[in-house]
């Protein structure tokens, strides 16, 4: 009686909670998965004729100021420590102070921690100061930090810690029915079932510590990078206190507690007793949670527009893996010890295994479809799937997939006779034929589950690999060297070289097709607008170097992507003639 009266008093605190907390999710801001760097002013591989007080660099997210640093090399490798602060209106703005310098050209080497995701990300930015400067072939290199390997390994174990605790709750409450089988079966599942709830309470417990070994190792892997004296124990309390990331930390934690608790008292009650429809809906409340938290830290918290969609759909392809996976690492932990007897297999076999063989396939399905969504909207470009080690991984996935979800549709062919008649009858066999005995199903499972632990690892390296989208990543089409127009009168033929990213060449023709031209020409003016991004628009005269032949050297596409180019001709007595082009520059390769 004291249980159930302490059990029915936590019940409604944890409900409070619940309440409270799916209310706070609604005012959560949507995060980010890497910081990159958007642009620069002084733009990089821009010559200036004197050194400017700052270099404001901004980025695609907000930064931690505390963990993000600037240094100025020149070149000869002559390093410089640059004080950097943020911009108090706009957090994704690193303001680092130049000090007075020579001519020549210089890099200035930054590296800043993304406030929503934990990640740090370095690059370069170059530029040269005085006329003398040569940039040469030097560009601006964004360069993201290798995958470390201790945080694919704690990922890694997260997901599997998730799965086992999803697989183990699922299953004893919603795959599992003792109440509609024989005595000696139903007591038997009802043991499996102690064990499978008790799998999944020690995988909340574990995973409570698995976020411990989380944040210890943020705070050693930003004591490290940064190049301050931060000691571990003021980078950890400063993640913790001053960071998004850190305050998702702090409701994963006090998530895995309540159903950690839950758990417990689940535990304790007689199997049985009827079922706690209460505590069995809390857990799966704060369980759903708990995945959205975990969506909520990923790359799909990145994706714009339509950004809720994107996290649902990561939401409910984790929920799927881990059910899959989870469900069977419970079926080996909570049955195989129980079978003693052939008859004993038989019948659990397809009274367990059975059921789970429908949720497991609607599992399967749900990820397929949310995989394909979130493929999609995370790969720019087959380029990109087929090129990058993010694209890589993720084919690699995709096919490890579909090869245990083949071995899954094997081992319900030997539970389900009537699956393998199609084959039996191809192959003149009797009716009731199985590509392999029974006996042979523990052994496939455990292989399922063994890929299925590689597809978790997979999905590891994915959630901390950078990802390929973006405009670095979209579908080149053929880089337009020369496009052309006629506008009023005037013949106007844009060149870019080399088309790139960064410094270029640009040159117009523009020649009247009336004899003799109406007007004499008095300047000609580009002006330059990034489609993917508002960046602002910016217009710089060209100069001519021939009769109806203009040049103009500069860094004005500074960015990879999508741009507006205008071309204006301004004649003496005439309205403008102004040709638009839209125009692609496609990544540089690095």
């Amino acid at each position: 009686m004291r249980i159930k009266h302490r059990q029915k008093n936590y019940n409604r605190i944890t409900w409070a909670i619940a309440l409270a907390f799916i209310t706070s999710l609604a005012f959560v801001r949507y995060v980010s998965a890497h910081a990159y760097l958007i642009r620069s002013d002084p733009a990089a591989n821009s010559i200036l004729e004197s050194v400017p007080a700052t270099m404001q660099l901004w980025f695609s997210e907000n930064i931690t100021q505390e963990f993000s640093g600037a240094r100025l090399l020149d070149a000869n490798g002559q390093a410089t420590d640059l004080e950097v602060e943020l911009d108090p209106a706009d957090h994704s703005l690193l303001i680092a102070k130049l000090p007075e310098l020579d001519e020549g050209v210089y890099s200035l080497r930054w590296s800043v921690h993304s406030e929503t995701d934990g990640h740090i990300t370095q690059g370069l930015v170059i530029f040269g100061l005085g006329q003398g400067a040569d940039l040469g072939t030097a560009t601006a290199v964004e360069t993201n930090t290798e995958v470390p390997w201790p945080e694919l390994l704690i990922r890694w174990l997260n997901f599997v810690l998730y799965a086992g605790l999803i697989g183990g709750f699922a299953m004893t409450y919603f795959v599992l029915n003792p109440q509609s089988l024989p005595p000696p079966t139903a007591r038997l599942q009802r043991t499996a079932q102690k064990r499978m709830l008790r799998l999944a309470w020690i995988c909340s417990l574990l995973a409570f510590f698995t976020g411990f070994a989380w944040a210890a190792w943020q705070a050693v892997s930003l004591a490290g990078a940064y190049s301050g004296d931060l000691s571990i124990t003021n980078a950890a309390w400063q993640w913790l206190t001053q960071t998004q990331l850190g305050y998702y930390w702090w409701a994963r934690q006090i998530t895995l507690l309540v159903v950690a608790a839950n758990l417990y008292f689940l535990r304790a009650r007689p199997p049985e007793a009827p079922r706690p429809v209460s505590s069995i809906a809390l857990t799966t409340i704060f369980l759903l949670a708990l995945l959205l938290i975990q969506s909520l830290t990923s790359h799909a918290a990145a994706l714009t527009p339509n950004t809720a969609l994107a996290v649902s759909a990561d939401a409910l392809h984790l929920m799927a893996a881990t059910f899959w996976v989870g469900g069977l690492l419970a079926l080996i932990v909570g049955l195989l010890p129980l079978v003693r007897h052939d008859s004993d297999f038989t019948t659990l076999a397809k009274a367990a295994w059975g059921p789970f063989g429908k949720w497991a396939a609607l599992s399967v399905v749900l990820i397929f479809v949310t995989g394909i969504y979130s493929t999609f909207r995370e790969v720019g470009s087959v380029n990109a799937l087929l090129t990058t080690f993010y694209g890589k991984t993720l084919l690699f996935k995709i096919g490890l997939v579909l090869i245990v979800g083949l071995i899954g549709a094997f081992n319900s062919t030997l539970l389900h006779p009537r699956l393998a008649a199609p084959l039996a009858r191809y192959l003149q066999k009797p009716e009731g034929w199985t590509p392999l005995s029974l006996q042979r199903l523990p052994r496939l499972l455990v292989a399922e589950l063994a890929l299925g632990l590689l597809v978790l690892l997979l999905a590891a390296v994915l959630t901390t690999a950078p990802t390929a989208r973006g405009t670095a990543f979209a579908a080149d089409p053929l880089p337009a060297a020369d496009l052309s127009q006629t506008v009023d009168d005037m013949f106007i033929k844009l060149t870019v070289n080399p088309n790139q990213a960064g410094q270029n060449i640009f040159t117009v023709r523009a020649v009247s097709q009336r004899r003799p031209p109406p007007a004499e020409v008095l300047r000609v003016i580009l002006r330059f607008t990034y489609l993917d991004q508002d960046l602002g628009l910016s217009s710089i005269d060209m100069n001519e170097i021939e009769p109806d032949l203009y040049l103009l050297s500069g860094n004005q596409l500074y960015l990879a992507g999508y741009w507006q180019i205008d071309v204006v001709v301004r004649r003496l007595g005439l309205e403008d003639s102004v040709a638009r082009y839209e125009w692609f520059v496609p990544q540089t390769a690095q």
